[in-house]
């Protein structure tokens, strides 16, 4: 310890280092040479480029081992103007000509497109290259394909679109065997006409003593008149004079299943409640009063085939006798 009342000597505070000056612009220098001889001394030495520093950000270390010097700083991005945009054909935007080129073509384009449009629609509308020229009939057996083609025959000539299909079939439909009928067309100039025909199921005395019978379908309504009842289509023989046997008979006729209907040769009445058939093999069948249909067909149909039998009564089918 230093005596009391003496002061510690002050500390001795040495002087920094001079910091080397670093030249602004630095320029590489050339080792010092005697004079050039030989071809091409007269020219001029080439002059060196000047070195730059590499700039850091401030605040900011160089990185270890010192800059490189191949390092060159690097250049800010260039936003906007033309320079950004990328380059264009080479006087696409500034030749008049060009442009009028493009637009005449694309207008010539446009016109082949409508010419075409224009002639296809004429081709299908009003020419007479898809005019329809035959009509096709498959059905009609009973009504016939000339009535069919007759009911079609003023769309002929005419392009298929302009075909008036619901004329048609309305015409068809009110031909006195037509049940229901399909028009459809055909690429080859063709109107295919398909026929459902009605189905008679039986034939009844025509009204008022007349001659010839009337055909009825399954539904009771009328389809038209005939000299006589169709094979497999049973007689009604009934007395005009009586309705209600009338009545009955149809009835019962309506109601065979068609695999009894086709052995039937007439059916006979002499009042609402005596219904008889007549089969085509001789045998009969007492059917009694219209009901019961279905049931009463079942149980002829199993006791017709037995020997021996050539009546049957079912009018009450659940106690059926039969007869020789």
């Amino acid at each position: 310890m230093s005596p009391a009342g003496r002061r510690p000597p002050a500390p001795v505070r040495r002087p920094a280092p001079p910091r080397p000056q670093r030249d602004p612009d630095p320029q590489v220098r050339l080792p010092e040479t005697g004079p050039a001889t030989g071809p091409g001394a007269d020219r001029p030495a080439p002059r060196p480029e000047p070195h730059h520093e590499p700039r850091f950000p401030a605040g900011a270390q160089p990185p270890p081992g010192g800059p490189r010097l191949d390092q060159q700083p690097a250049r800010p991005p260039v936003r906007g103007g033309r320079a950004g945009r990328p380059a264009r054909a080479a006087g696409a935007e500034r030749d008049p000509a060009a442009r009028r080129r493009l637009l005449w073509r694309a207008l010539a384009v446009a016109a082949l497109v409508v010419v075409l449009v224009g002639l296809v629609v004429w081709a299908l509308l009003f020419s007479s290259l898809t005019a329809l020229r035959t009509v096709v009939v498959t059905g009609a057996e009973r009504t016939g394909a000339p009535a069919v083609q007759q009911a079609a025959a003023d769309q002929l000539g005419r392009p298929l679109l302009r075909v008036d299909t619901g004329a048609v079939t309305e015409r068809v439909e009110q031909l006195p065997w037509v049940a229901s009928v399909q028009v459809h067309r055909d690429p080859a100039h063709r109107l295919r006409v398909v026929v459902v025909e009605k189905t008679p199921v039986a034939a009844v005395p025509a009204p008022g003593g007349a001659a010839g019978v009337v055909l009825i379908d399954g539904d009771g309504a009328t389809i038209t008149t005939a000299d006589a009842a169709p094979e497999g289509v049973p007689l009604v023989q009934v007395d005009p004079g009586r309705g209600d046997a009338v009545r009955a008979a149809s009835a019962v006729a309506l109601a065979l299943p068609a695999a009894l209907r086709e052995q039937v040769s007439a059916v006979t009445a002499t009042g609402p409640d005596d219904v008889r058939l007549a089969l085509r093999s001789g045998q009969s069948v007492v059917w009694g009063a219209p009901g019961d249909d279905a049931l009463k067909a079942r149980v002829a149909e199993q006791l017709l085939p037995r020997e021996g039998v050539g009546r049957v009564d079912v009018s009450a089918p659940l106690a059926p006798a039969t007869a020789p």
